[in-house]
């Protein structure tokens, strides 16, 4: 496959698609079939790169491995080790997911210090100061983190997260559903993949009360049993071809993606810019209102001033961080002025000077605030995103909303989490070909 694509945009897209599993769900919850020796099923399993993996680490880690197109299954009846290999473990964040059900199985877990997209500095410290909280002792060494879990464990725990972190609530659920005690976390994140690893927990054997919340109570077992597992649509997929269809005047109906609890958000919000997404059974037809792309001065967005309306992620229900690179092409194709901002990646912003190369008018104000002033013509042209999957979602958008052709090279990062994502497009009419 072409690590390079070349687009040429300015064609509605339409048609009917079907999100995809959501990626961040699989990312702990496969490697949460090490809490059990039964076997864990899992469906819709999409075979993107950071799924490979884990699952790739998880054979050499003695987990047998089935797969029959997109069901896996895994046993973890003799696991032959509690380090985690180097070579893989390096290459994405997803390695971390390994800390707490190692920990909870076998006492002990060797992780690599990980790679992946480069949004900054992304500590691990959230999940080390989780796992402290927990009783769980830390060395570093060799650019690895060793953890081992405390020979006494305490009844009763209470932890109080520094943030909600996704992956650090992650871990540490993992970690408490494998132990006989009873534990209290608070400013849990409840984003959909941390609700979706919760109710697999769940199936598995562990109580956990306030699914959903940022308030929980984990009462483990040392004996967990198999389950079965399917994850939630992306919302961030699902995001991707609201704007997709607003920047194109196109029409597409997005399948099984009507559920509120996920997509009520996303509806909302992208109503203030002029897309329309009406609601089908369990589907959703996304399409521009009539009046075009114009910030809606009723839709009640935060001011950051007089007449500047400003976007920021927020922990779940609110905006999702995820979803803003891609929020800042749809702003450079919408009438009017947004003040876009990114706390939470100190290099979140990096791809704007892409985007302002293809023809956007976004001025910098610092690293983690943009004011983006809409609407433009893309004029096309040659660019290299940084290596940061949104980011790269974000130009490859741009490059299908107006009539001139744009050469996109690294695209190969966008497979880690839309493996077949130019076929998708294709389908709804997009102009893409390797370059």
């Amino acid at each position: 496959m072409s690590d390079t694509v070349s687009i040429t945009g300015g064609k509605p897209l339409i048609g009917t698609v079907t999100p995809i599993p959501n990626k961040n769900s699989l990312i702990p919850a496969l490697p949460a079939a090490l809490l059990t020796d039964q076997p864990v099923v899992y469906h819709q399993v999409p075979a993107t790169s950071d799924v490979e993996k884990i699952l790739e680490i998880l054979k050499l880690l003695g987990v047998k491995v089935t797969r029959r197109q997109n069901t896996v299954t895994l046993q973890a009846k003799n696991i032959k080790t509690y380090k985690v290999d180097r070579q893989l473990g390096e290459q994405f964040r997803g390695s971390l997911m390994f800390a707490g059900p190692l920990l909870a199985r076998l006492g002990k877990a060797q992780i690599p210090l990980p790679g992946g997209c480069l949004l900054g500095f992304r500590s691990i410290t959230t999940h080390l100061d989780a796992f402290k909280a927990a009783g769980v002792k830390i060395k570093l060494a060799n650019n690895h983190v060793i953890l081992t879990a405390p020979k006494k464990l305490s009844p009763h725990l209470r932890i109080w997260q520094m943030e909600a972190s996704v992956t650090a609530t992650e871990n540490l659920l993992m970690y408490l559903s494998g132990l006989s005690t009873q534990t209290e976390l608070i400013e849990a994140a409840c984003e959909p993949h941390v609700t979706d690893l919760e109710n697999l927990l769940v199936n598995m054997g562990a109580k956990i009360q306030g699914i959903g919340s940022n308030r929980l109570v984990i009462k483990g077992s040392p004996k967990l049993n198999g389950a079965q597992f399917t994850p939630s649509p992306d919302f961030v997929d699902i995001a991707g071809y609201m704007v997709a269809a607003g920047i194109t005047n196109g029409r597409i109906t997005i399948k099984n993606a009507n559920l509120p609890d996920i997509v009520d958000g996303l509806i909302r919000w992208m109503s203030a810019f002029g897309i329309n997404v009406t609601r089908q059974n369990k589907d959703l037809v996304v399409s521009l209102n009539k009046h075009g792309l114009i910030i809606d001065p009723n839709s009640n967005l935060p001011l950051s001033a007089p007449q500047l309306p400003k976007l920021s992620p927020r922990p779940w229900p609110g905006f999702p961080v995820d979803v803003i690179p891609v929020m800042a092409t749809l702003a450079s194709k919408t009438k009017g002025r947004l003040l876009l901002q990114n706390w939470m990646y100190e290099n979140g912003f990096e791809f704007v000077r892409e985007l302002n190369s293809l023809g956007a008018d976004i001025f910098i104000s610092d690293p983690q605030r943009l004011i983006i002033t809409g609407p433009v013509t893309f004029k096309g042209g040659e660019v290299s995103p940084p290596s940061v999957i949104q980011a790269t979602k974000a130009i490859f958008l741009a490059a299908l909303a107006d009539p001139v052709t744009t050469t996109i090279h690294g695209v190969d990062i966008l497979r880690r989490r839309y493996p077949d994502i130019f076929s998708v497009y294709r389908q709804l009419g997009a102009s893409i070909t390797a370059a």
